[in-house]
């Protein structure tokens, strides 16, 4: 007789390859007799029980077949439509042609080859069992590594909160990841300390490392940032760009121009400009112009716009596939340099960034108390003091809120356009002190750039800033409650020195992956890693800067598939590490000593950076989603891990009888309801009874194939003596899953779900 195999089909989720053969079916001796066998097939089923003192052994039941019968056995295959299918090629009532795979009902052409779910489109998963594992290390052409690569398909239904499919009836699967366990032990992983940098630096692509003439996200990023000398930060600044190359720091170029020269002081953004493959870097220049470097470190253009250069931006505000660079008080064509457009921000803004505020489906630029269309034509103006701006939806009501951070008297605000206010704009809040109880520097001025992030796990965007005299985080729920007092909007505020520039930056990731932000900040004296929810520090290390506008980020920066912390620091001042009285210069970068910081971006491309404002290869998108509005993010100044990071399997089992008048068995079907495949081996011991009271062992198979998401797999024990207590009804089978939860190369996301137990009696005369 032929069991078969068990197999959820529904529409969203990978059931099996069609076109990728499993391993070959083959035969488990019994561990209780090895006289008697079980063979299963290639698809899961069971090919039968062969039974040494009975030369007649059940032929396979034609019921199953769904076409008209085939003229020739068709074996571990089945008949579809008069013709013989393999078994890997099944799918329902259709057999799938050779490169297909059967995806809920229907064969799906695989889609592209991807390194994450960011390379496929947004209702797909990278499914990594279909692709090639990654080489753990091994160093690949111009350096790095070949990260383990799968196919772009169909992404599952998910279920409502709660639900878990049971039985055959699945139409949907659960949530189902693994967050890595906690590490904060960073360290040193790399120092270029060719001299004194104060600005914020970017990672983007420049070069094909994997020598497959393409420079996209799969080659190593390069580290772009300004140097100066003798303490002139604001004059005669090299542009450089560096990179890591089989695991050493290699300088790829650097361009110091005197015609005008760089301000090594301000920031610098990269990306396309220019519409030829491959990314351009756009610095500012000490008379307030921009210039673009191609790829290589020439030259493209020198802008004639020279009205103010601060933190340039890139973006396509018209929408036609070529971006502009926007500055604090102008826009010039990417591709050119040419003026597009002139503003006056206003209030003494130095800083401005692009958004959708207004919800209209093209890009604002936002400066802190005022917002233009991309013509210059003005849209709000509050009427407010600011300087530093940053964007976020904290009421969940699907428009956006501007957090902005006034330097002359150390305050936070926070507006969001209006169209039915005269002004363009209603105001939330205002005033707020960020110092908290810690003072203020003399003078009484100071904030840094915000940056806003879930940082207590509560759902709702946070604000963080540097005061001067300490990092500070105001509750975003709080700030958008009038009836909450503005000095108790702070969750936390811990103290800092920074009371040279005082307006410093920061940037937050989730490195552990538990869904709250830690943040990374330098101070005059330290590099910090911040509790999110509580301000405690996890990580503190000398880092000395003088300060300027600069924060330390988070990127891959050597494609190894975690994340990176990328911090500057100079020793031209007399600022020294209270820790050693130690002065350190250049650039540095930080990781896990563990390696277990989860996997993030390859890009951080200007310092107005928030994830959809540019592709991780540079490519800046012509229509650019608002940031609050896509999943996971409604952040600024945050990276993110790709989705799909954590994804896992999750077996589960059921078990029956196999009543064969012949021989009676055991049948343990075993389900994949997580949403990664899970390879094959997987160990399902059969007991007769329970084994937590002392049940006995009836022995153990091993699932034959690779199990995708919904796809199941029936075992089944051959007949023993042993057995006549369970055929009877006396004592309950049992069957446990992956017993003991052995060290594997994959995790469940539940592993207390493996056991399952029945009576499975059968009337079997004799």
């Amino acid at each position: 007789m032929r069991l078969e195999t068990w197999t959820a089909l529904l529409p969203g989720a990978l059931l099996l390859a069609c076109s990728t053969p499993g391993p070959e079916g083959g035969e488990d001796t019994n561990p209780i007799d090895p006289n008697l066998t079980t063979t299963t097939d290639t698809d899961g089923s069971s090919g039968g029980t062969e039974d040494p003192w009975d030369d007649s052994s059940g032929s396979p039941d034609t019921d199953s077949t769904t076409g008209p019968e085939c003229a020739e056995d068709c074996g571990e295959g089945e008949c579809i439509a008069g013709a013989c299918c393999a078994a890997e090629s099944v799918c329902a009532d259709v057999c799938c042609g050779e490169g297909d795979v059967c995806s809920f009902q229907e064969c799906v052409t695989p889609g592209a080859e991807c390194v994450d779910a960011s390379e496929c489109a947004e209702d797909e998963y990278c499914e990594y069992s279909l692709g090639e594992p990654g080489d753990e290390g091994v160093g690949k052409c111009g350096g790095g590594v070949s990260l383990a690569t799968g196919r772009c398909l169909p992404e599952p239904p998910e279920c409502p909160d709660g639900v878990v499919p049971e039985g055959d009836d699945i139409d949907c699967l659960p949530e189902c990841e693994v967050i890595p366990e906690p590490s904060f032990a960073p360290e040193l992983k790399y120092h270029w300390d060719g001299g004194d940098s104060m600005m914020a630096p970017i990672i983007v692509q420049l070069d094909d490392d994997n020598c497959d003439d393409q420079v996209d996200e799969r080659d190593i990023p390069e580290i772009v940032f300004s140097t100066f000398d003798g303490g002139q930060y604001n004059v005669n600044g090299t542009l450089r760009a560096i990179s890591i190359v089989d695991g050493a720091i290699v300088e790829k170029w650097s361009v110091n121009p005197q015609d005008i020269q760089i301000n090594p002081g301000r920031s610098i953004a990269a990306g396309n400009i220019d519409g030829v493959p491959g990314n351009e870097v756009v610095v500012c220049l000490t008379n307030g112009g921009v210039r673009a470097y191609n790829a290589d470190g020439t030259e493209l253009w020198t802008s004639d716009y020279v009205g103010g250069c601060f933190m340039p931006s890139i973006a396509d505000l018209d929408q036609d596939g070529a971006p502009e660079v926007v500055m604090q008080n102008g826009v010039v064509a990417g591709a050119t340099g040419l003026t597009q457009a002139t503003y006056a921000a206003g209030g003494g803004a130095t800083s401005i960034v692009v958004s959708d505020i207004d919800g209209d489906g093209v890009l604002e630029v936002v400066g802190p108390t005022t917002a233009f269309d991309g013509d210059g034509t003005q849209i709000a103006a509050t009427g407010i003091g600011g300087v530093h701006p940053a964007v976020a939806d904290f009421d969940g009501d699907g428009a956006a809120e501007v957090a902005v951070i006034n330097t002359s008297n150390h305050t936070l605000a926070v507006w969001r356009p209006d169209p039915l206010n005269p002004a363009g704009a209603e105001i939330i809040r205002q005033d707020i002190n960020i110092n908290g109880t810690l003072g203020a520097c003399s003078g009484d001025t100071g904030g840094g750039p915000p940056t806003i992030a879930d940082f207590n796990g509560d759902g709702v965007p946070d604000v963080g800033v540097a005061a001067g005299v300490g990092y500070a985080v105001f509750d975003g729920a709080a700030l958008m409650n009038p009836a909450i007092p503005n000095e108790t909007t702070l969750l936390w505020i811990t103290p800092a020195v920074d009371c040279s520039s005082r307006q410093t930056g920061s940037s937050v990731f989730d490195f552990d992956g538990n869904g709250q932000a830690e943040v990374v900040y330098a101070d005059e004296q330290y590099l910090r890693i911040y509790d999110g929810p509580t301000g405690t520090v996890l990580f503190e290390t000398c880092n000395t800067t003088g300060t300027l506008w600069e924060y330390p980020l988070v990127a891959d920066v050597d494609n190894d598939g975690h994340a990176d912390i990328v911090a500057i620091s100079n020793d031209y001042s007399s600022i020294t590490c209270p820790l050693d009285g130690s002065q350190q210069s250049g650039v540095r970068v930080f990781g896990d000593q563990e390696g277990k910081w989860v996997r993030t971006r390859r890009i951080w491309n200007q310092h107005a950076y928030h994830v959809t404002n540019v592709e991780e290869d540079g490519t800046i998108p012509v229509i650019e989603e608002a940031n609050w509005t896509v999943p996971r993010l409604n952040n600024f100044r945050q990276n993110v891990q790709p989705e799909g990071e954590f994804s896992a399997p999750d077996l589960v089992a059921s078990v029956g009888p196999d009543c064969n008048p012949m021989a009676y068995g055991v049948v343990a079907t075993v389900r994949n309801i997580g949403r990664a495949a899970v390879p094959a081996g997987v160990p399902v011991t059969f007991y007769a009874g329970d084994p937590a009271a002392g049940g006995e062992l009836l022995g153990t198979l091993n699932t034959t194939k690779e199990l995708y998401p919904a796809e199941g797999e029936e075992l089944v024990l051959a007949p023993s003596t042993n057995l006549m207590a369970l055929r009877d009804g006396l004592v309950e089978a049992w069957v446990v899953v992956n017993e003991g939860n052995p060290v594997t190369t994959w995790r469940e996301c539940r592993p207390d779900n493996n056991a399952a137990s029945a009576l499975v009696p059968c009337n079997i005369s004799g």
